[in-house]
């Protein structure tokens, strides 16, 4: 078989398969990894007839150039869609708040350019499009600094390990209120953090913020309670729970235990939604309006931990990707019925996911109120973990028979997995239209900053 008609396919299909690596020596992706890499993405590359068919394939979709359902655009361009529709064309447009423009398209077949900046739904002809409209740059250090200062600097944090007298034996969002008054005493305008991704409530074992269930949601361990329902509530949580006790050992230990830690957490956590759910209380249109807020990827996390925590205590399989086939697709009517049928427990994910993310929002209040020009900055792991929740939930934006990694180099000859999952191109274009596949991020006063690192 011939290498350079598939290393056409590989380019043609959008694979990067050069690269000089960290000795300054130029390097090639071996030809049976761009073959199973072409393979994940839906080109069969076992002979030459496949080769060619898929080049022709890929040759007729470019001929075509259909429309894509996510289309990106910069604030206050237009956009010519001159090769799809004719000038003139009726088209609406609806906006992320909630307001709706009714236009047609000008001389030239352009849609005008969009102030806002955001996921605005286009409606035109017989097709429904998200356009992804973005500034044309990021907000840089000096727009969001005081510009009469020549120097601005901050800090950065494993949220993890900020520790303070009654923590009970892990980092969380007071601990970081109280960091971020204290650093913008000092002057500092910034704290970058390391990754708060929700984990896996049932599987305390697998701590890592680098392989989360979801990147979309939060890590409840990380919640401070008593700065949200007050501290009353949660030293009556800690009480009833007869954890008293443990809570000052592991504040004592030198290093966290994860897994003791996540089941104390966890415990009065329950404690304390045992009294939310109850009556109506001062913070159910708050609790209501954040759930709402989140949409379909919170509500389809919270669904995966009561299934995935049900399934743990069943004894059977954790990884969603064997469990009863009815329950891996998050759609299937058996997913409806159990979470119809737990529909508490699903409340009680959210509940702990709404007490993260307010602890979050308080502490970017707090840095900004403090004078701190920036606040929060978030990093965000590269990708989330197979077995996890995303995955679960947004099967088809992801390539299941591949992970994310790094080859050979001066630190690791060997190469790096990561072992999270990769992205997949067409997958991604195909789901991003759905609004409600977004989720709730914390309402920080001005865009926290946010770095993909690994």
């Amino acid at each position: 078989m011939s290498d350079a008609l598939l290393a056409e396919l590989a380019g043609a299909a959008g694979l990067s398969i050069h690269w000089t690596d960290a000795d300054g020596r130029p390097q090639q992706v071996a030809p049976e990894a761009q073959r199973a890499l072409l393979e994940a993405l839906g080109y069969p590359a076992q002979s030459e007839q496949q080769l060619h068919a898929a080049l022709a394939h890929l040759e007729q979709q470019r001929s075509q150039a259909a429309l894509a359902p996510l289309l990106t655009l910069d604030q206050g361009q237009p956009l010519s869609l001159a090769r799809h529709f004719a000038a003139g064309t009726p088209f609406q447009l609806q906006l992320e708040d909630g307001a709706r423009i009714d236009a047609r398209l000008d001389h030239e077949g352009r849609l005008p350019a969009i102030a806002a900046c955001g996921y605005q739904r286009l409606l035109i002809g017989d097709q429904a499009l998200t356009l992804a409209v973005a500034p044309p740059a990021c907000q840089s250090v000096a727009q969001l600094s005081d510009h009469q200062r020549r120097h601005i600097w901050g800090l950065t944090a494993q949220l993890y390990s900020l520790r303070r007298p009654g923590d009970g034996g892990l980092g969380d969002t007071q601990a970081l209120e109280e960091l971020a008054r204290s650093a913008a005493a000092k002057g500092a305008d910034a704290i970058a953090l390391s990754p708060v991704h929700a984990m896996f409530s049932a599987n305390s074992y697998n701590y890592s913020p680098y392989s989360p269930s979801s990147r979309l949601l939060f890590n409840v361990l990380h919640a401070a309670p008593g700065c949200i329902l007050g501290e009353r509530a949660l030293q009556e949580a800690i009480s009833a729970s007869g954890l008293g006790a443990e809570l000052a050992r592991l504040e004592a230990e030198p290093l966290i235990d994860w897994p003791a830690v996540a089941a104390s957490r966890q415990a009065i956590l329950r404690q304390l939604f045992a009294g939310f759910a109850g009556p109506e209380n001062a913070f159910s249109a708050d609790f209501a309006s954040f759930r709402q807020h989140g949409g379909d990827a919170l509500l389809q996390h919270c669904r995966f931990e009561a299934l995935h925590g049900f399934m743990s205590r069943s004894g059977l399989p954790t990884d969603w990707r064997v469990w009863p086939e009815q329950y891996r697709d998050p759609h299937h009517e058996a997913v409806q019925r159990f979470a119809a049928e737990h529909e508490q427990e699903v409340t009680f994910h959210a509940f702990c996911q709404w007490l993260v993310a307010r602890g979050l929002d308080r502490v970017q209040s707090a840095a900004r109120g403090a004078g701190m020009k920036i606040g929060l900055i978030a990093d965000l792991a590269v990708g989330a973990d197979g077995a996890g929740s995303q995955a679960w939930a947004r099967q088809a934006e992801l390539l299941p028979a591949v992970t994310v990694g790094a080859p050979p180099d001066i630190l690791n000859r060997s190469g790096q997995s990561w072992g999270v999952s990769a992205f997949s191109p067409k997958g991604c274009n195909a789901t991003a239209t759905a609004p409600s596949s977004r989720c709730s991020r914390p309402t920080w006063p001005t865009p926290a900053a946010s770095a993909s690192t690994m």
